[in-house]
């Protein structure tokens, strides 16, 4: 899973209502995300054992609140089943699953992301793999699949979720669930407040762009290492499930929890929080 919440920050600060971060602007639609190489590519790695110190064995408050119950709410993974969990990382939401007594594979590109998953205990065993979640092959055949916070993560979208098509059972389903591509893009949205009228509101800069977006992993430390974190519209998200063959039979938004203490902003940031949603969740069927 990947999330600037949860796992990894996605930007270099945290906005006032608890959802979130800005991009870069971009125009036109490149035919591929724009990314700087340079920035140290998508990978995890160098930053595990800070992400896993943030993340541990449970995921934060936010993800414990609100990813997990609502994943499991729509998913509705069974007793017996297979399911494959992409971007699985220290195996927060593979445990989740687990729990309701699926038989779970968990796969991620971060080999000590993978390692620190093998330590955590769950009432029914995970078998995990360190590697491209667009290399499925010998894995068997899943009766559902699960991309949690991780899709924003991995630049060749298009080949995942076809690799993932391909071992899902005839009438297999799959879920994801992203941070909203229409409020939380890093660098291309922020809050704003507007005092004559008492609203906090929600600044988008840019939207139908694919963006490659540098994301620092450590804000504020001068050697931090960084990774890239791609958005793409809802129709170019779409689209890529459309063109892996699978059918959309669910989608929802998830808003935050949380309440602002007392204070002259408390009523206008609460009712920003219900209006603007941190994550979208799209339910898939092949």
């Amino acid at each position: 899973m990947r999330s600037d919440f949860f796992r990894k920050p996605t930007g270099s600060r945290t906005p006032r209502p608890g959802s979130a971060q800005g991009p870069r602007p971009g125009g036109g639609k490149p035919s591929g995300p724009r990314q700087d190489r340079s920035q140290g590519g998508t990978s995890w790695e160098k930053s595990a054992d800070w992400y896993d110190r943030i993340l541990g064995e449970r995921g934060s408050e936010l993800y414990q609140a609100v990813v997990i119950p609502q994943a499991l709410d729509l998913l509705q993974p069974q007793r017996g089943e297979f399911i494959l969990d992409l971007g699985c990382g220290q195996g927060v939401f593979s445990r989740a699953m687990a729990d309701k007594g699926a038989k779970v594979t968990g796969v991620d590109a971060a080999p000590t992301l993978i390692a620190k998953a093998r330590t955590y205990q769950s009432r029914t065993p995970i078998r995990y793999y360190d590697r491209d979640a667009a290399e499925l092959g010998g894995l068997g055949e899943f009766d559902a699949a699960s991309a949690i916070l991780c899709l924003q993560n991995m630049e060749h979208l298009d080949k995942v979720i076809a690799a993932t098509a391909a071992v899902l059972k005839p009438g297999g389903r799959m879920l994801w669930v992203l941070n909203h591509p229409a409020f939380r893009i890093p660098r291309q949205t922020s809050w704003g407040h507007e005092e004559e009228r008492k609203i906090q509101y929600r600044r988008v800069d840019a939207y139908s762009s694919t963006l490659g977006i540098p994301i620092t992993m450590h804000p504020g430390k001068a050697d931090s290492e960084s990774t890239v974190s791609f958005h793409r519209s809802l129709e170019t998200l779409t689209a890529t499930g459309f063109a892996a063959g699978l059918s959309m039979v669910g989608l929802k938004e998830w808003y935050s929890h949380k309440e602002s203490q007392p204070g002259p902003r408390a009523r206008a940031e609460n009712r920003a929080r219900k209006e603007f949603p941190l994550f979208l969740a799209m339910l898939w069927r092949k």
